[in-house]
This record gives C-alpha cells, sequence and structure tokens, in this order.
C-alpha cells in the first residue's frame, strides 16, 4: 500500500500547527496564566519551549520521516537501522503507550468538545446572552450533569472528525488545515483587537506582562523550590499537550512530510504558531475578565461560566460570543482530527487495513470509550476508578503520565541509541551546525529526560 503524503511544507505545517493549537491553547492556556501570575508562567513556558520542546519536537517528526512508519513500529524500524537490541521495549514505552494515550484522549475529548458545540449553538441561538449571570454556573453544571446532550453533541463531533480522516491525508487532514488556520488566526486578530478596545482591558494587559516573583520561587519567607516546581510541572504540561508532543501525532505526520523538506523551518514555523495562538488566547481571555471584574483564577470555568458573563455585557455581545466559540470550535476539530488519525495510520500501516475500514474501526473505539466517559462523568453511570470518574481518571493519566513517559522514552531513545540516523534524515533538507548538534546532544540526553523524571515526580508525590 503507497504511504500518503502531504502536498507540501505548508500542508504539513498548517496541519501540525492545528493539531497543536486546540483546547488547550484556547481553554487551557488562559486560566493557567490566571493561577500562575501571567508573565512569570509564560516566561518559564517560553523557556521549556526552546530547551526542551523543541529537541523533542524535532525528534518526534523526524523518527516519523525516518521510519515511514506508525508510531509502534517506527522505533523498530530505526533501532534495526542501528542494530538496537530490545526493541520491543522501546516499541512497548514509545509507541503503545502513544496509542494508550491516544485512546484515552478518545475517550474524553469528544465530551469537551460537545461542549464547545453547545456553547456555540447557545451562542447561535441568543439563549445564551438571556442567562441571568448568577445562572451561568448553573447553566454548565446542568450541562455537565446531561448524559444525552453531552453523548448527542460529542457524536456530532466525532462523525465529523472521522469524515475529514476517511477522506485521506491530502484531500482531508491536509485540506482541513489550509483551510481552517487561516480562518483560526483571523478570528483570533479579530477577538484580541476587541478584547484591547474594553473597559478596564489595560489591567489585563498590566497582568499579563508583570512578573509576579513568588511563582518562582522568590517568596517574603525566601526561595521555595515547591512553589517554583509547580510552575514549572504546569507549564511543562501545558506545552506537551499544547505541542501535541509525546502522542504520536507528530510522528504520524511527520511520516508524511516529504525528507526533501526542512525540517527546522517547519518545526519553527509550527511553534511559532501555536505560541502565537496561546499567547492572544490570554490577550483574548484576560483583559476580558478583568474588564468584567472576574476572578482571573478562576480555572477551567473561565471559557464556559465567566466569559458568557463578558459577552453578555459588551456591546455588540451576540457577535463576539458567536465568533469566540466559532474559533473554540475550530481549533478543536483540528484537534481532534489529529488524535483520531494516529490511530488509524497504526491501523492502516501496521494491519494493512484499508483507509474507510481502518477510520470506521477508530470510530467505534471512539464511540464505545466516550460513550463510558460521558455516562461516567455526567452520573448516568456510577463508576469511580482511584477515586475519579472515567473522565478525570483518562485526563489525568494522559496529561500525567503517558505523554511524559513516551517523550522520554523518545528521549532516550534518539539521544543515545540512534541519534546518527536521526541527524541524517535531518540533514537530508537541512544544514545541520556542529553546535546545534550539540544542543539537540545534550537536551535529549540530560536537560528534557530531568525535566520530564521531575514532572513525574511530581506528579506521583503530588
Amino acid at each position: 500500500m503507497k504511504k500518503e503524503t502531504f502536498s507540501s511544507s505548508w500542508g504539513f505545517i498548517l496541519t501540525a500547527a492545528g493539531s497543536a493549537i486546540g483546547l488547550g491553547n484556547i481553554w487551557r492556556f488562559p486560566y493557567l496564566c490566571g493561577q500562575y501570575g501571567g508573565l512569570s508562567f509564560i516566561l518559564v513556558y517560553l523557556l521549556i519551549l526552546f530547551f526542551i520542546c523543541n529537541p523533542l519536537m524535532v525528534s518526534e517528526i523526524a523518527i516519523g520521516r525516518a521510519s515511514k512508519s506508525n508510531c509502534v513500529d517506527a522505533y523498530e524500524h530505526i533501532g534495526k537501522e542501528v542494530g538496537l537490541s530490545h526493541l520491543k521495549i522501546w516499541s512497548f514505552f514509545g509507541g503503545w503507550f502513544a496509542v494508550a494515550g491516544v485512546t484515552l484522549c478518545l475517550s474524553f475529548y469528544f465530551l469537551v468538545a460537545g461542549w464547545v458545540l453547545y456553547y456555540f449553538l447557545e451562542a447561535v441561538s441568543g439563549k445564551l446572552m438571556q442567562i441571568e449571570h448568577t445562572q451561568l454556573t448553573a447553566e454548565f453544571e446542568q450541562l455537565t450533569h446531561s448524559f444525552s446532550i453531552q453523548l448527542s453533541c460529542g457524536l456530532i463531533f466525532l462523525f465529523v472528525t472521522t469524515l475529514i480522516v476517511i477522506a485521506g491525508v491530502k484531500k482531508g487532514i491536509e485540506r482541513a488545515g489550509l483551510y481552517l488556520m487561516p480562518i483560526l488566526f483571523m478570528i483570533f486578530v479579530m477577538l484580541s483587537l476587541r478584547a484591547l478596545t474594553l473597559d478596564g482591558a489595560d489591567r489585563g494587559i498590566s497582568f499579563l506582562l508583570t512578573l509576579e516573583p513568588q511563582y518562582l520561587g522568590f517568596t517574603p519567607n525566601g526561595f521555595s523550590f515547591k512553589a517554583l516546581a509547580d510552575t514549572f510541572t504546569a507549564a511543562l504540561g501545558q506545552a506537551f499537550i499544547s505541542l501535541s508532543l509525546g502522542f504520536g501525532v507528530l510522528l504520524v505526520y511527520g511520516s508524511y512530510f516529504s525528507p526533501k523538506e526542512n525540517m527546522f523551518k517547519a518545526v519553527r514555523h509550527i511553534e511559532i504558531f501555536d505560541t502565537l495562538a496561546a499567547i492572544l488566547s490570554a490577550v483574548i481571555i484576560i483583559p476580558a475578565i478583568f474588564s468584567a471584574e472576574l476572578s482571573v483564577a478562576s480555572g477551567p470555568g473561565l471559557t464556559f461560566i465567566s466569559l458568557p458573563h463578558v459577552f453578555q455585557n459588551l456591546s455588540g455581545g451576540h457577535f463576539w460570543a458567536l465568533t469566540f466559540y466559532l474559533l473554540l470550535m475550530l481549533a478543536t476539530v483540528t484537534s481532534t482530527i489529529s488524535i483520531f488519525e494516529v490511530l488509524t495510520n497504526l491501523l492502516i500501516d501496521k494491519f494493512k487495513l484499508q483507509r474507510y475500514s481502518a477510520a470506521i474501526v477508530v470510530m467505534i473505539i471512539a464511540v464505545f470509550c466516550f460513550t463510558m466517559v460521558a455516562a461516567s462523568f455526567s452520573g448516568a453511570w456510577n463508576i469511580k476508578i482511584l477515586g475519579r470518574d472515567l473522565f478525570s481518571l483518562a485526563d489525568w493519566l494522559v496529561s500525567t503520565y503517558t505523554a511524559t513517559i513516551v517523550s522520554l522514552t523518545m528521549a532516550l531513545f534518539v539521544g543515545y541509541k540512534a541519534m546518527k540516523p536521526i541527524i541524517h534524515n535531518i540533514r537530508r533538507s537541512a544544514h545541520v551546525s556542529s553546535a546545534f548538534t550539540r544542543y539537540f546532544l545534550v537536551t535529549l540526553r540530560y536537560i528534557a529526560p530531568i525535566g520530564l523524571i521531575i514532572l513525574l515526580i511530581m506528579a506521583f508525590v503530588g
């Protein structure tokens, strides 16, 4: 079966960036900024992006491009090339853990996607603007306790995702990225400009530009390693979710990426688009929250409880609510496509199914897992594991363990075992200086593993 490829470098860049720009940027990044001191969190996030995530992104894409394989077999293909033993172990922790993580994502991501669709429809109908602000929390709680509404909205998202993936890499996945990403950034810019004109928006911008030393460990009572570690782990977890690192997404997209295209240039563009989307999300939401005199540290409820209140008190609020939830919905689609494609690619490449059949199998798996999570989260099915409903459990396992273990495996694999074939693959399309090679090697052997191990320890202790 002939391997599908992206038709151009920009097709790859916009598709990979679309995978990265999702709920992690628009929903999660702003409330973490609010909880961890604005600029303090942003600076830690950017340092992690440069020193840890950049080499890992290059590595994951290069593994996919060098192997032209799925996320499980990629390690074996490259391992055989360098005469590596214990190939099954690398495939297990680097590949099957990614499969487990993506499957868990499918089980809960469509639940949140369903919330986005619900609020978009509420904005379209105008109902969102008519709910008393004292009832916005009750409105969200009513949604999260309704099994039927969450299931139906999530399934609509799932079926749209399935249709796009069935269309193939060029006609479905790449085309979605090429069309949706420009629209996405037009809406980002439009909402950002509107947010900056709000009364009191200057206080939100000041918050984003003010360094809060206590979140970097410099407290009035002396240096606090825990405070710094909390900010570091929050920023590292956000970076992984935001960039789709450790889920096999970049590996799979890398396998569709032409060896003639400059990988450094592509990664740089993806990081710029993703970081710009995260910063613009904060610029949209934080000033709006300050303008409405709401709590900037109100957590995940910012998007579904606090922001509707902002729109209700805004001139032209109906239009801006509709525009914001359209932005959130488009960003969610580009992310659901990528996690869906990881499993579809595995079934096509490893188990030799046709794309249509593979996508249908993944859809059935997703429907089954998503239904159980929706039932558990809504209370329709009273089941808890480790004291958590299935939504919280899946989210916790993915954000804390699977992506971290996959990335740690990838760093050790490239840093200690497969540096030569990876560097060779990069050099096929770009100049690699000796300085970059040293930086690449040191990061993958020492900096990234230490950071990832700290994240695992903090998660385990927490």
